[in-house]
């Protein structure tokens, strides 16, 4: 039995949906916080921030993201308006890290793309950094970065977008975040890009209860499993696994530092 590793950082969890798929997150905590985890939570509803820093409770390593994915664009314009009025609420009373995740996603096509795009541009300006959710939204991505300048940058999570979309959000300061799924067969493309990058970019996150990596996948993921990420990353990029840790602590506290936000 692997000994486990001790200061990882998984830059992306949802601990209100790990509780909904029937995993108690206290103790999850504490063990996460024995081995000197770090992350973001990262809030779905736009209007669960309260409740998440309860949960959380004083576990210092834990930062908070908020905001209204693309799913909202399914939603009636009053609940629309009042989410994001909480939002706005929430930001100007709590240290949050980021706004998100926030973005577009033409897979499950919610309400239209305009309706998304406006959505997501309508929290992409609050003065923080944005963690972006893109499925199979490439092109509008790489036209709203051509655009809009986005100068607190950000994070792109579970990243699976196209070479010249990475390029581009890479040359806009934004960080890239790869999940479970990169270790999924067909992920060689993503692999090889990854490999490319500029390491001084490279997160990594779990994304749970979401995209369990192997050798979990198809069980509900939670964030002591991104050991098994960490693991795989270092074997492709031929690194000491030491070494991984340390770069990608690094990158994420040049992220925090970026976005100066003092955990409360």
């Amino acid at each position: 039995m692997e000994t486990p590793l001790y200061g990882l950082v998984d830059s992306h969890f949802h601990l209100l949906a790990i509780r909904e798929k029937g995993i108690e997150p206290s103790p999850l905590l504490a063990t996460m916080n024995e081995l000197g985890y770090r992350g973001i939570d990262i809030g779905l509803g736009g209007n669960d921030l309260k409740e998440r820093i309860e949960l959380v409770g004083t576990y210092s390593d834990i930062y908070f993201a908020a905001g209204l994915g693309p799913w909202a664009a399914a939603w009636e314009d009053w609940k629309i308006k009042e989410a994001l009025h909480l939002l706005y609420s929430d930001l100007s009373r709590h240290p949050v890290l980021a706004v998100g995740e926030i973005g577009l996603d033409n897979y499950w096509k919610y309400g239209t793309r305009e309706r998304q795009e406006a959505i997501f541009l309508a929290q992409a300006d609050l003065g923080k950094p944005i963690i972006i959710h893109n499925r199979e939204a490439d092109e509008q991505f790489i036209g709203l970065l051509s655009q809009h300048s986005f100068p607190r940058g950000g994070i792109f999570h579970c990243f699976s977008g196209s070479e010249e979309l990475a390029l581009l959000a890479l040359e806009k300061g934004f960080y890239l975040s790869f999940a479970g799924s990169l270790t999924y067969k067909g992920s060689q493309p993503l692999i090889a890009l990854m490999k490319r990058m500029p390491k001084e970019r490279l997160l990594l996150e779990t994304d749970s209860p979401y995209l369990a990596p192997i050798p979990k996948r198809g069980k509900k993921n939670i964030p002591l499993y991104i050991e098994h990420l960490y693991r795989f990353v270092a074997n492709k990029l031929e690194l000491p696994i030491e070494t991984l840790i340390r770069l990608v602590s690094s990158n994420f506290q040049r992220f925090v530092d970026e976005a100066k936000v003092d955990r409360f």
